[in-house]
């Protein structure tokens, strides 16, 4: 880097591309982003998990993304899920964020988010329904109802439901 380059660029066309094909691809990555106190970082996570890890290091069941800043390590400060509010919680990560960051990470953060957005587009699992061909006859029970549904199939409902 030479005097005249400012200390933080934007991020290029092909750094952007990058990442939507990565999220799009289902893996997972941190950026990092400088600010007054210090380096604050975004991981976004995806089914594969990182790569190359082979043992799914940062794996999510939906696109999932989450800020850190410093000052604050024992949990983040802002996350969303594909499978929520995902551009509400993509919201609150950047408003959260810009108090940590320089202008310029600001705007880097900004345009990553909106990649991540049109990227993780139409990755989201449908929330699973459960009981759209189930009848009942007499007095509506939960017990019968629950009954009617295999384990394996709640367990996955309630899973995705609640990552």
């Amino acid at each position: 880097m030479t005097a005249a380059e400012p200390a933080t660029k934007s991020p290029t066309a092909p750094t952007l591309d990058l990442l939507h094909a990565d999220v799009r691809a289902g893996y997972a990555c941190i950026a990092t982003f400088d600010g007054p106190a210090g380096t604050s970082w975004m991981e976004v996570r995806g089914r594969r998990g990182m790569r190359p890890c082979r043992d799914r290091f940062m794996a999510a069941q939906v696109p999932t993304v989450r800020l850190w800043v410093p000052g604050r390590t024992d949990a983040p400060v802002a996350g969303a899920a594909a499978n929520r509010d995902f551009d509400e919680g993509l919201l609150t990560i950047e408003e959260s964020a810009r108090p940590h960051l320089h202008p310029q990470e600001a705007g880097t953060l900004a345009a990553m988010l909106g990649v991540i957005r049109d990227a993780a587009n139409g990755l989201r699992p449908r929330i699973p329904t459960v009981g759209s061909r189930v009848t009942e006859r007499g007095t509506p029970s939960l017990g019968g109802w629950a009954s009617c549904l295999p384990l394996g199939d709640l367990e996955i409902a309630l899973r995705m439901a609640a990552a």
